[in-house]
């Protein structure tokens, strides 16, 4: 699982934020590289159990394990 969070975490600094979310989703031909920040931002807000705007390691499992 960490392997996999730091596919996403660019800068290694714990958190996935939106700028790495959309470069990585788009590099891997998942979303639109013109989809906007707004759009990225409501994918977090879904996660972001605690509001800072960014997918923490914690989130980033509890979304992978579906809780």
């Amino acid at each position: 699982m960490k392997e996999a969070f730091k596919v996403f975490d660019k800068d290694g600094n714990g958190l996935i934020s939106p700028l790495e979310l959309r470069e990585t989703l788009s590099g891997l031909g998942l979303l639109s590289s013109s989809r906007s920040l707004s759009r990225i931002h409501s994918m977090i807000s879904k996660v972001d159990s605690d509001g800072d705007g960014h997918v923490s390691f914690t989130e980033f499992e509890a979304m992978m394990m579906g809780k």
